[in-house]
């Protein structure tokens, strides 16, 4: 059996030499390694490290331009056995659409990027749609779209209908062309060779080449001053580069008779193969680096808490000495990590450590919502006891005042329904803070008003002076300066002291809320499980990175 047949890809039999077995081959193993990779990556979609790369639209991208890859791999063996309307309707669709994916996907990076420095500037949870009939619902839910939709949303909808608008096309060309059919009324019928060429192929070039030549630079200009911990801008950058060579290849191949030789045993449309590859693998493989990162990370910690333990069991630190309070030198790092107590005493700060680290999350984490999770929670404490040592109000009109201000903060920061930026719990404590608040929220929600409300987007009682101000233009109170065991916010907290705020409690008299049962079990403690988790989440990682950053700025200067 010859490695190549004489004939090449010339429509008359398959290719089953050396050539064709081994481009079968290559498909078979690839689309089992590929599989398996978006098996590992889909069951860690929801990893606080990668939940923000809308990880299923990835994946989706990636499988739609797989099916294309693998039909080309397939070409030179079939030779012949695959005709050309069905290599139309490929063209058309898959390489297209499997490319808006893509190119909607990378959007991720630069929207996430923007939606980071709004998060205090702007009504941070979404109407939820009502009405009495299932008309009126779905036209509300439309209306709302419209009004409160992200950027995301709204670039998502222009996918969807230059989608719709690319198979519309593409129908109207099969059915007029009679390189395709019988019934057409343009073209004329031809060979299996030249029915690869001509206008009707126009469109499907001229609409993934938009996106190549126009939609991928045009996004590499606005990343281009991103700046974030986890290569995402480099990721985002490679994969644009690695789709740019194949429409002026495929294109050279396809009209250029130079080319003849080469496209014999490499069809002109699988000068895109190396590309979509080079797509896919960057795609997966850097969000399962981070994965395999950020785990490799909370391994160094445990260890050194398990360390830690043993030498105070040991007696080789105080009996008094706690992990919050001791840099501890993670195994194989060779540098120690920062203590809790030194980000606490970052969050108790209004100066311009606090700003820094505020800074940081928001450009180079992207995980600014945790930090202003901890500052409403440790606020919420302090409103509480504020509140209840008013000696002129009830004990139901202050539990009901809290509860709507809690309701406000598990709206904008907590139920995926409503909040834009959703922070990262645990499932037992989103599950119990869902059984506390959600039939209030649902209730909230429903009534929220288009337009943004004035004043503080979450919470009554931090409302800054400046409406665009940023979280460190409103500092925090006074926090006690020991460490902490339990993590709660209570533990945060000092003595209210004075304040300026007005005593006058009473919800507003359209306020939905007015006539809700609190729960019983709504006490001053509701956050308490989601602010030591996410205050643990984020000196683990978050704050040491932020202390690495500045160890090495100080460094290089």
């Amino acid at each position: 059996m010859p490695f190549l047949n004489p004939g090449g890809h010339d429509y008359v039999g398959a290719n089953l030499d050396g050539w064709g077995i081994i481009q079968l081959v290559f498909a078979f193993v690839y689309t089992i390694v590929l599989f398996v990779l978006c098996g590992i990556l889909w069951k860690q979609r929801d990893h606080p490290i990668i939940r923000m790369r809308k990880i299923p639209m990835a994946i989706a991208a990636v499988l739609v331009l797989h099916v294309y890859v693998i039909i080309l791999l397939i070409v030179y063996p079939l030779n012949g056995y695959f005709p050309c309307n069905a290599e139309f309707w490929i063209m058309s669709i898959y390489l297209p659409i499997g490319i808006g994916l893509f190119q909607a996907q990378n959007q991720q990076l630069l929207l996430i990027s923007r939606g980071q420095q709004v998060l205090l500037t702007r009504e941070v949870y979404k109407p939820l749609p009502s009405g009495k009939t299932r008309w009126q619902y779905y036209r509300n839910k439309f209306i709302l779209w419209c009004k409160s939709s992200k950027e995301q949303d709204a670039f998502e909808g222009f996918i969807a209908a230059g989608m719709l608008v690319q198979f519309l096309g593409s129908l109207l060309i099969y059915v007029i062309s009679r390189k395709f059919n019988s019934y057409g009324v343009v073209s004329q019928p031809t060979t299996q060779a030249l029915c690869r060429r001509g206008w009707e192929w126009a469109p499907s070039i001229i609409w993934q080449a938009s996106w190549n030549f126009i939609a991928g630079p045009y996004l590499l200009w606005k990343i281009r001053m991103i700046r974030d911990i986890y290569n995402w801008r480099l990721q985002t950058t490679l994969a644009i580069l690695a789709g740019l060579p194949g429409t002026p290849l495929w294109l050279a191949a396809t009209y250029s008779d130079s080319l003849n030789g080469v496209s014999k045993y490499w069809a002109s449309a699988m000068w895109f193969i190396p590309g979509l590859i080079t797509m896919q693998m960057i795609t997966i493989l850097s969000a399962l680096f981070q994965v395999w990162r950020s785990k490799k990370q909370a391994k160094e910690v445990d260890g050194a808490l398990n360390a830690f333990d043993i030498k105070k069991h040991n007696g080789a630190v105080g009996p008094n000495a706690s992990i919050i309070t001791t840099s501890t030198k993670t195994k194989g790092s060779g540098s120690s990590r920062v203590p809790m107590k030194a980000m606490e005493d970052c969050l108790t700060s209004n100066g311009l450590e606090y700003n820094a680290f505020y800074h940081f999350c928001t450009t180079k984490t992207f995980n600014g919502e945790n930090l202003v999770f901890l500052d409403k929670a440790i606020k919420f404490k302090l409103e509480w006891r504020r509140i209840f040592n008013l000696l002129h109000v009830s004990h139901n009109a202050a539990r009901l005042r809290m509860y709507h201000d809690a309701v406000d903060i598990y709206l904008t920061l907590i139920w995926d329904k409503t909040a834009k930026y959703p922070i990262n719990i645990p499932s037992n404590i989103s599950r119990d803070l869902n059984t506390l608040f959600q039939s209030a929220a649902a209730i909230v929600a429903a009534n929220l008003p288009s337009k943004p409300r004035s004043g503080s987007n979450v919470t009554p009682w931090d409302e800054p002076s400046d409406p665009f101000a940023s979280i460190g233009d409103h500092p925090l109170r006074p926090m006690l300066r020991h460490s902490l065991d339990k993590g709660s916010a209570t533990d945060l907290i000092s003595e209210p002291g004075h304040s300026s705020i007005d005593n006058n409690i009473s919800l507003e008299p359209s306020d939905p809320l007015n006539d809700f049962s609190v729960p019983a079990n709504f006490d001053d403690a509701c956050f308490d499980a989601a602010f030591a988790s996410i205050k643990h989440m984020m000196w683990e990682q978050p704050y040491q990175d932020f202390m690495k950053s500045k160890r090495n700025s100080a460094s290089t200067v």
